[in-house]
């Protein structure tokens, strides 16, 4: 009971300081600017890129099993 009453406490102080603090957006710029730049990174990185395609890949393979599977079962 305590920890939910901690849990609650946390999460509305924090809704607190988002809603009512004029310093967030210094408070979390620089957080937002370190992912947007390793986004930026990720995205250009040709290794990523290939990785992604092959996940992509094993999915759309995946989904047509499963839609013979079930043409089949039907």
């Amino acid at each position: 009971m305590i920890a939910k009453l901690i849990i609650t406490a946390i999460i509305l102080g924090g809704g607190a300081f988002l809603l009512l603090s004029d310093s967030f957006e210094e408070y979390i710029s620089p957080y937002a600017n370190a992912a947007a730049s390793d986004i930026e990174n990720i995205k250009n990185d040709p290794v990523v890129q290939t990785k992604f395609h092959q996940a992509l890949d094993i999915i759309y393979e995946n989904l047509v099993k499963i839609k013979f599977s079930l043409s089949d079962f039907f």
